[in-house]
């Protein structure tokens, strides 16, 4: 028995729309449980992150008393009018050696710290001038604390020793025939960092390791919170 063109068609649009039906209680029912499930989610992060916020504060005291102070005195220093002090005086260290080097010249200087360096030919001046350099560090590591401050104060007389490149004609380590400022300077920032830092970091350690058998003798005692570092 046949079946008219209609009753397929009706037959067929009750199903399409039984399936749409069916498609949008499914996709009802997940759009609620993706809404319940967010929702507990939402409130799980604000939860964890009110407990997060209630834990870094109550560790920021003791983190900045331990952390952050020692830190801040290990690089700046104790006593901020020193420090200045220090960082004022590493320029006029740097020009005063400049000048009274100007009149043996760096190429005589650069084969005294060779020498010295290599042992071919040591020089008892530039093992005296790295001597007062290193205690020049423990001094100020020893009076003040201050990695920076103690670094620019080192390394000033080597960047002034550097300086006395401007103006030559040496044979080594020049762009032209004569050595510009800013030549002499980039230079002069090389050995500064090549030299002077690491005197100055074995004079704060020296410096710090100084202050501490002090305090031992004095019958002191170590401060916790490790400002005086």
């Amino acid at each position: 028995m046949s079946r008219s063109p209609l009753t397929v068609a009706g037959r067929f649009l009750s199903g399409l729309v039984a399936a749409l039906v069916l498609t949008a209680r499914l996709a009802g029912r997940a759009f609620g449980w993706l809404g319940t499930a967010a929702r507990s989610l939402a409130r799980s992060t604000v939860r964890w992150l009110g407990w997060l916020r209630a834990s870094l504060a109550d560790l920021a005291g003791p983190t900045r008393r331990h952390v952050v102070g020692p830190v801040r005195v290990g690089l700046l220093g104790r006593r901020p009018g020193v420090s200045l002090l220090a960082v004022l005086l590493a320029p006029v260290l740097a020009l005063a050696v400049a000048w009274a080097l100007s009149g043996v010249g760096f190429d005589a200087v650069r084969e005294a710290v060779v020498g010295t360096w290599t042992g071919r030919d040591p020089t008892l001046v530039v093992l005296l001038a790295a001597a007062a350099l290193v205690a020049l560090g423990a001094a100020s590591s020893a009076v003040n604390s201050g990695l920076l401050p103690t670094t620019l104060l080192v390394s000033a007389p080597v960047f002034g020793a550097g300086l006395l490149r401007y103006g030559t004609e040496p044979t080594v380590l020049s762009l032209g025939p004569v050595v510009s400022l800013p030549e002499a300077v980039g230079v002069a920032t090389l050995l500064a960092v090549a030299f002077g830092v690491p005197l100055a970091c074995g004079g704060f350690l020296l410096g710090a390791a100084l202050r501490r058998v002090f305090r031992v003798f004095e019958g002191g005692r170590e401060p916790l919170s490790g400002h005086e570092a």
